[in-house]
């Protein structure tokens, strides 16, 4: 979400593969980190199609995605074999380039594309995981769940494999997610939203003759923001 917002657009592949490829290739030139790319409902119809996205993704200079069950119209998720043969396609894409892809199973459950009782929830969660990581996943991420009781139970279900959660208000402090064996935690669009935020209080004092110390006091400096643009690094 947060690139597509930055690039002009809406979630749910929006923005153009073209330009999400871009974008990939211009943030992996310029860090020195591994990156991970979140590629929404794989930017294909079929499970061939998802192999020649990761393909374009691992040769922007990432080496890792996001991929989830989910689609974009509200409807139901794709059916956990149809989710589990696109999973398979984007591990086989990755190995036929020689690259350990980390792929971080997106489940959709806790969104709306299922109902039930928090018990069929889970149930529902933990099939949709195991099938996934018996796929070839290396991680799973139930979005939307949260609570550190469901998290726990979902953790000891699939045999302890690395579990990723959202960052978001009523998440479990990152102590108390690292105690539970959580894994990875994602800000998702959250420093995106605190960004505009921070920007839209910037415009409303402006607007109303206010101060400038909201954007001039307690903020980087310009050599701070320089050191941060790798421009030997830019392709």
């Amino acid at each position: 979400m947060a690139v597509a917002f930055s690039l002009g657009y809406d979630d749910g592949e929006s923005v153009s593969l073209d330009a999400m490829i871009d974008a990939i290739e211009r943030i992996a030139a310029a860090v020195s980190v591994p990156v991970t790319a979140d590629i929404e409902g794989g930017y294909a119809g079929t499970p061939a199609g998802v192999g020649a996205t990761v393909r374009r993704v691992i040769e922007a200079g990432a080496v890792g995605v996001n991929i989830e069950d989910g689609t974009f119209d509200g409807g139901p998720l794709r059916t956990i074999d149809e989710q589990s043969e696109r999973i398979r396609a984007a591990r086989s894409a990755a190995e036929r380039e020689g690259v350990p892809l980390v792929i971080n199973a997106r489940i959709d459950t806790y969104l709306g594309g299922v109902t039930g009782t928090n018990e069929e929830l889970i149930e529902e969660t933990v099939a949709r995981a195991r099938a996934y990581l018996a796929a070839g996943a290396d991680c799973v991420y139930p979005i939307a769940l949260g609570d550190l009781a469901s998290l726990m139970r979902l953790r000891d279900a699939v045999g302890g494999a690395p579990i990723n959660v959202l960052a978001t208000t009523g998440t479990p402090p990152l102590r108390d997610l690292e105690a539970a064996g959580i894994r990875r935690v994602s800000v998702g669009p959250g420093l995106l939203k605190a960004s505009l935020t921070a920007m839209k209080r910037v415009a409303a004092e402006l607007l109303n003759y206010g101060s400038y110390d909201v954007f001039t006091k307690g903020v980087m400096t310009s050599d701070e923001a320089r050191a941060l643009v790798r421009t030997d690094r830019m392709k």
